[in-house]
């Protein structure tokens, strides 16, 4: 032993051995048991150090490969298990605190660039040493020298975020040794006790690069190479380890008091400092320095990088000090923060200040502010009394900084003024004229950002003014601003939708008085404009702007009824006639002026929108309040004369003198308010009897109607992608057209009965060219033609206007017919198009001529039931002669867009005559229509597709027993039938996609169930139609051909028409099934039917298996037509009515042994479609009442193997949490069929099956699926129906089971990575046992087993639906504790308040990491919310049902305010983003709830306490 020693340790120190060797003996004495070296580890260590050492201090020459081997070999010692054990027996290995330096010299170089060592084995032989509480000392008890390594790390962390994306995506390595360097520092940061030295160390050598690092981390633009860990946990892990470090560096409470000496001292003069030598001196001109100073980044980047930091050390502050009397301390800290964007201590800009950097000291200011706002640190009163204002004069200098340095082209810049604003309104008073300029009326700015900050400033600014009852005051400022000279011509609306309904929110809760005297201030202001107005384009835009802030106000105000004073009502009257003097002078200007003249336009839109203002809101007051006295001249008391007054241009009467306008002059707002005009006098003539008693009533309304409609006007549909905010103001020729439309479509049941046929048309061509042209789909806020049309389709409106509805299907009629029209091979059906083109121009007059449809007697409408009858029978005498309609791309695209829209019409709103003649046109492209050659097949598949789908929505309407009048059922089965068969003989089915086909046969078996249920419903020839139907099917060539593929010949079979004729039989065994026991007769037939087609089934099942050869193609089809196939025999065999038959032999079991032996075994050996999986669990549901129905002498076999196959389906491998949720109800069915008549020796073999998979041990031997396979049985079997014998064994054995299940959430919940895919279910299983075993589990202990179990279910570090299902899965299960077991719980109470508590807990913490550090989506929000509302659920029932409680109140409200302390809750979006939060909602309801209930008493006084927090 002592050669074996002395010998490598004279070789490892020996110059002649070369390097290479000396490495290769290292290697061999570190992993060989032979070489026994005294404290071999440490001297092996030694020598590493002591060459690297060497190398680097330039001692030692090496080659650069010996120099990796060197670190390669340190990193294998580091990370080896043999290391591992050493430290596990006690030894002690040291590291030599040269090494310790060589690592960090290392990664400078690395940072810089200019290493040549190996950057992943370094950073590997860091970690190891930092992971090791043994090796990790070297650093550790070394606090500068740790400082050191955080700092390099750092700046290395900083350089691979700063490099460009696209040459290099972040890898882990990097951020997870930063990440364990963090943790490792913020351990021994904590345990120093000289807290000013911290704050040196921080402030010397890590603030800069921390802070830069934070910034990188918050503002990199992440890119799909980037690792997913580094973006989505390190980022996040390494922000909240820097705040920490930060925070409790920087902002101790052991240096409040040196923030005070120099924060305080300029305004306490005369108070003295602390003893000198203690506290800090100056530490917020040390950190402002450190971080205003150059070099530690980009100089592109280092104002960037300083206004982010700067609202995060004021967080940092706020957090730590914004207690009590401190607020003014950090108010003071917030004056130092501002000026340190380069901004005077006056607040106004250095001459340093970069313009191009405004954006980002905004932003920052914006976040400062709200900060401010957060703790608020500022007290009106206590600033006013004690501090002579300093806090308002700093804020006024802010105002004036950013009004004289105006930016109204970013949005920070309007969230500023709203977050002083919020502060105090006094701040923003003194400078009222300028916010409302620069911020509101001169405001040109229109990017979306910006006008969104823009439009909620002076939301802030009216509804500030509300509440302190200012707003008369507030629109005096904005008046004398409107009525300024403008800069320009091109002002924005001064009305945007968002102010508008601000404006009129907050005046529905103002004083009538007050919102008077501002319309009277807006008249007055009108009135001074009007002599300067001739001519003047200036004044033109400012008395439209007037008028359009006095049309908002009026139409906001609350209108007058019987209960509004008398006084109110005369100051509303006297109103009215001032604005009537008002309005008739603006429409003399309008008419005086030539259209050429600058400004006409706008004088014309101002007087209408004036009129229009005064008329609307005159007819309301007289409407509600009977006091109101109109102050209508006497010359303008005919309405009919006002009406044609309107139509001729006449807009203003003053006497002889009459104003009018021409129509060619107009402008579209102009326009558009006459048709408001006329719109209002016609509502006013059909509320007067006497009026409407007139002769000329008619003509009068019906030229207004034609008028509002504008038949004659432009083509709305041409400027369909147009959107309008709904607001009268922005009318203009842009969006004119949208305005128009919805005036249109919103009036229509008034203006529809006074409309000729051509503007009917004319109204159903428009709605239908706007729907089918394309628009733009962000139209969530504003309106377009097509949305108002969409949403006017599918209203229910449109089938209340009759006349308007047969208009619109008689237009999509007529446009399908064009189309067909317009191929060139039309002559075969030319007859049959020109006979459904006249029907759907017939016009309504034609159609009330004729008698209306009778069901008992059809001869009371004979020409139009003639006249479909001669169209069907054309039409299926078309489709004998196989008579084509070939249609090219183009058309099919446009013929796809016109069923898309027929889809979204109503069947039950059509008449019978258009309802029978839209199917019969669907029917007629589905037996004659062709596609050209040039059209794919996925296309002629989605047009085949569309089709059968509208003819089954139409036959599932009310009126689908038309169709049966002019044609019979039968024939257009056999017609539809007969086309697809023609179709796949001429091989179109063979390029399709399978997923494509199989659509399109679900399609087309729905349309035959549905034509084959209504004629059984409809009793319309029911054995007459069926027979025919059944007949052809049995009879068809494609019968004949699966029978001679079945004899051998495969050849001549089609597999798609054979699926087709299975299709077709399937459904009809289905309805024909479901049809028995309604009458004797009826049922003798249905059932000799039924016999006919299953015995030609099982020979086209068998071809069709033939056919597909192996295929999956149509896989889950066949099982579903052989599911059908058993259920049809058994009816049959053993009719519900008929319970004692004898027992009778299916014709066909043999077939359906083979195919349940297939099904099992192909059940789980691999992966299956889901659809298969559902079909083939249905079919042995089926096939096991079959068998046990006919005593099948293998029953039992095939209850052990259904059993062993459906438990190994649920474990395989490759079904997601998902798709197991989807197979839980087929697979409950068939256990019910299984076990619903089951012996106790077949109940005993499931039981033994559920012991065997909740052993733990195929848990810890990594067979969770099997695990998961059984606990997904145990749940299902509690709820399934059982025999009496079987339940009892079941419930009596239901302990063991949920001990079992408590034994696996506590095992599972150890590995997160199983949460969802174990976890979770085994606690819906316990939350089922628990509810199906009210009344039956006897023993508490085993409830009280399940809520310990709840403890160790993992709530952390999962992703945010698999946070979701874990949150409701614990949640549901104390829910069932509760519920079901409330004994129980009031004795374990304890335990329950503490699993529920950590849920509390949980969703506080995820909302924190939500709001603060990700940009969290909407639906994130969402989820969390919904987290919440269960744990107020939760609360809610404690409250009214456990009194037992009552104790424990005071440790609820204890947890509560504890956790409350330390953590900042996540605020949420309910209406709108504000600053409520999640939990105070949920604890708000809570306390609500306790109020209510005989526990207030008890939690009164802890209530108060809560208050405070």
């Amino acid at each position: 032993m002592a050669a074996i020693y002395s010998g490598i340790h004279l070789k490892l120190k020996s110059p002649k051995t070369s390097w290479v060797d000396k490495l290769k003996l290292a290697r061999f004495a570190w992993i060989s048991t032979q070489c026994l070296l005294p404290n071999k580890e440490q001297v092996l260590f030694d020598w590493t150090t002591h060459a690297l050492t060497g190398f680097y201090s330039k001692k030692v020459e090496l080659p650069q490969e010996v120099v990796e081997g060197l670190w390669t070999y340190l990193d294998d010692i580091l990370h080896s298990k043999k290391l591992h054990s050493v430290f596990i027996q006690g030894k002690t290995v040291s590291l030599r605190l040269a090494v310790a330096q060589l690592i960090i010299e290392r990664i400078h170089e690395f940072a810089s660039g200019t290493s040549t060592a190996s950057f992943s084995t370094l950073l590997s032989c860091c970690q190891g040493i930092l992971s090791s509480p043994v090796l990790s000392v070297t650093f550790t008890t070394k606090y500068e020298l740790l400082v050191d390594l955080l700092a390099k790390l750092c700046a290395l962390a900083c350089s691979k975020l700063s490099q460009p994306q696209s040459t290099d995506p972040l890898t882990p390595q990097v951020f997870e040794v930063l990440l364990l360097t963090l943790s490792s520092y913020v351990t021994v940061q904590r345990q120093q006790a000289n807290s000013q030295r911290v704050f040196s160390q921080v402030t010397t050598h890590l603030l800069q690069y921390l802070l830069f690092l934070r910034h990188s981390l918050t503002t990199r633009a992440w890119i799909a190479e980037d690792d997913p860990r580094v973006r989505q946990h390190l980022s996040r892990d390494i922000r909240s380890k820097v705040d920490i470090i930060l925070q409790s560096a920087l902002f101790s409470s052991d240096h409040l008091q040196s923030y005070k000496e120099e924060l305080l001292s300029k305004d306490e003069p005369g108070k003295k400092k602390g003893l000198s030598g203690k506290g800090l001196p100056s530490p917020v001109n040390s950190i402002l320095t450190k971080l205003c100073a150059q070099g530690y980044c980009d100089n592109a980047l280092h104002y960037a990088v300083k206004s982010s930091s700067l609202s995060l050390l004021f967080k940092f502050a706020l957090d730590a000090y914004c207690k009590g009397e401190n607020k003014v301390l950090c108010f003071h800290l917030l004056t130092q923060l501002i000026t340190a964007l380069d901004f005077t201590d006056e607040v106004n800009l250095k001459d340093t200040f970069d313009g191009e950097n405004w954006s980002l000291a905004l932003l920052a200011l914006e976040n400062l502010l709200n900060l401010c706002l957060t703790g608020d640190i500022y007290n009106v009163a206590a600033d006013r009394i004690k501090h002579g204002e300093v806090q308002l004069t700093f804020y006024r200098k802010v105002v004036r900084l950013l009004f004289d340095n105006s930016q109204t082209s970013i949005s920070a810049w309007y969230r500023c003024l709203k977050a002083l604003l919020s502060l105090n309104h006094l701040i923003i008073e003194p400078d009222l004229d300028e916010l409302l300029s620069a911020g509101w009326i001169d405001s040109e700015c229109t990017d979306h950002r910006v006008r969104k900050a823009r439009e909620a400033l002076i939301s802030s600014v009216l509804q500030v003014y509300a509440k302190l009852r200012q707003l008369p005051r507030l629109f005096e400022e904005l008046l004398a601003v409107i009525c300024r000279p403008a800069a320009d011509e091109l002002r924005l609306p001064v009305l945007p939708e968002a102010v508008h309904m601000t404006l009129s929110a907050c005046l529905l809760d103002n004083p009538a008085s007050q919102s008077l005297e501002i319309c009277s201030l807006i008249l007055q202001n009108i009135s001074h404009i009007l002599p300067d107005l001739d001519g003047n384009v200036d004044m033109s835009l400012k008395l439209f702007s007037l008028s359009v802030l006095l049309h908002s106000v009026l139409f906001s105000l609350k209108t007058l009824d019987s209960r509004t004073p008398i006084p109110v009502v005369r100051q509303t009257q006297a109103l009215m006639e001032k604005m009537l003097h008002v309005v008739t002078p603006v429409l003399q200007l309008a008419q005086g002026q030539a259209p050429d003249n600058p400004g006409c336009h706008r004088v014309q839109d101002a007087g209408l929108l004036l009129k229009y203002t005064w008329v609307e809101v005159d007819t309301l007051f007289q409407i509600h309040c009977t006091k109101y006295t109109s102050g209508m001249v006497p010359a303008s008391t005919n309405i009919l004369d006002d009406i044609r007054c309107l139509l001729s241009g006449v807009i203003a009467k003053d006497g002889d003198q009459v104003s009018t306008i021409g129509h060619e002059y107009c402008s579209p707002m102009t326009h558009y308010l006459q048709k408001l005009l006329i719109l209002q006098q016609m509502r006013k003539v059909l509320l007067s009897n006497e009026l409407l008693a007139q002769t000329s009533v008619a003509d009068v309304l019906g030229e207004a109607a034609q008028f509002i409609v504008g038949r004659e006007g432009l083509p709305l549909y041409q400027q369909s992608d147009q959107q309008w905010d709904r607001q009268v103001s922005s009318v203009d020729a842009r969006t004119y057209s949208v305005a128009h439309w919805y005036l249109v479509t919103t009036n229509l049941p008034l203006i529809t009965p006074y409309l000729t046929e051509r503007d009917v048309c004319h109204i159903a061509d428009l709605l239908l060219n706007s729907i089918l042209q394309k628009t733009p789909d962000d139209t969530k806020e504003r309106l377009s033609v097509s949305l108002i049309s969409k949403h006017l389709l599918e209203s229910l409106i449109l089938v209340e206007l009759p006349v308007v509805y047969s208009a619109v299907v008689r237009c999509v009629t007529q446009r399908i017919v064009g189309i067909l029209s317009s191929s060139r091979d039309t002559a075969s059906v030319c007859l049959v198009l020109k006979k459904l083109s006249e029907v759907s121009r017939l016009t309504a007059d034609d159609k009330r001529s004729a008698a209306p449809w009778s069901d008992g007697d059809d001869s009371e409408a004979p020409s139009a039931l003639k006249r479909l009858e001669s169209i069907a029978e054309a039409l299926l005498s078309s489709s004998m002669t196989e008579a084509s309609i070939t249609l090219s791309e183009i058309q099919t695209d446009d013929l796809l867009s016109l069923l898309k829209v027929t889809s979204s019409l109503n069947p039950d709103g059509m008449s019978s005559e258009d309802f029978s003649g839209l199917f019969l046109l669907l029917f007629l492209m589905v037996t004659d229509m062709q596609l050209h050659n040039d059209v794919k097949p996925e296309v002629t598949i989605q047009l085949l597709n569309q089709l059968f789908s509208l003819m089954g929505s139409l036959l599932a309407g009310n009126n689908s027993h038309h169709i049966l009048k002019v044609v019979h059922g039968s024939s257009v089965l056999e017609g539809a039938l007969t086309a697809m068969f023609s179709h796949s003989k001429k091989g179109l089915f063979k390029t399709v996609n399978s997923s494509h086909w199989l659509i399109f046969l679900k399609t087309f078996q729905d349309f035959i169930k549905s034509l084959i249920s209504l004629i059984i419903y409809r009793k319309s020839s029911v054995c007459l139609n069926l027979e025919k139907f059944t007949t052809y099917l049995v009879n068809s060539e494609v019968t004949i051909m699966a029978l001679s593929a079945v004899q051998g010949n495969t050849e001549t079979a089609s597999l798609f028409s054979i699926q087709l004729l299975l299709a077709s039989m399937n459904m009809l065994c289905q309805a024909m099934s479901s049809g028995l026991g309604k009458s004797k007769k009826l049922d003798e037939t249905l059932s000799q039917l039924l016999g006919r087609t299953t015995a030609v089934m099982g020979p086209a099942i068998q071809a069709s298996l033939r056919a597909q050869l192996g295929s999956l193609l149509g896989q889950a089809f066949t099982v579903d037509v052989v599911t059908v196939m058993v259920r049809s025999e058994l009816a049959c065999a053993y009719p519900q009515n008929e319970p004692g038959l004898p027992q009778a032999s299916l014709r066909h079991m043999v077939l359906y042994r083979t195919f349940s032996q297939q099904i099992l075994r192909e059940l789980c050996p691999s992966q299956r479609p889901m659809d298969f999986l559902l079909s083939s669990l249905h079919f042995l549901s089926v096939y096991y009442s079959a068998a046990k129905m006919t005593k099948s002498s293998d029953l039992e076999e095939l209850f052990v193997a259904i059993l062993q196959n459906v438990h190994k389906l649920l474990a395989a491998p490759w079904l997601s949490v998902l798709e197991m949720r989807v197979l839980e109800d087929p697979v409950k069915e068939l256990l019910d069929q299984l076990l619903v008549h089951s012996t106790p020796e077949q109940f005993h073999l499931l039981l033994l099956l559920l012991r065997e998979g909740l052993d733990t041990s195929k848990f810890r031997s990594g067979r969770y699926r099997e695990v998961l396979s059984t606990v997904t049985i145990a749940k299902l079997l509690s709820g399934c129906l059982l025999p009496e014998a079987c339940s009892k064994l079941f419930w009596l054995i239901a302990p063991e089971i949920i001990s079992a299940l408590v034994f696996l959430v506590k095992d599972s919940g150890k590995e997160t990575a199983l949460t969802a895919a174990l976890t979770v279910p085994v606690l819906h299983t316990l939350t089922a046992l628990l509810r199906q075993g009210e009344g039956r589990i006897s023993n508490p202990h085993h409830v009280t087993m399940v809520l310990g179990a709840l403890q160790f279910v993992p709530l952390e570090h999962l992703n945010l639906e698999v946070y979701h299902n874990t949150f409701e899965a614990v949640h549901e299960a104390l829910f069932a504790v509760i519920q079901c077991h409330p004994q129980v719980m009031l004795k374990a109470a304890p335990s329950f308040l503490n699993c529920f508590y950590r849920l509390v807990v949980s969703i506080m913490h995820e909302g924190r990491q939500k709001s603060e550090t990700d940009k969290a989506p909407e639906t994130d929000s969402e989820v969390l919310l919904k987290c919440a509302r269960l744990v107020e659920r939760m609360y809610s029932h404690i409250a009214t049902t456990a009194e037992g409680f009552t104790v424990l109140s005071s440790f609820m409200v204890a947890q509560y305010v504890s956790e409350l302390q330390k953590v900042r809750p996540l605020v949420i979006k309910e209406d709108e983003r504000n600053s409520r939060s999640t939990v105070i909602f949920i604890f708000k309801m809570f306390f609500f709830s306790l109020r209510q209930s005989q526990l207030s008493i008890h939690i009164n006084m802890q209530l108060e306490f809560l208050a405070q927090f």
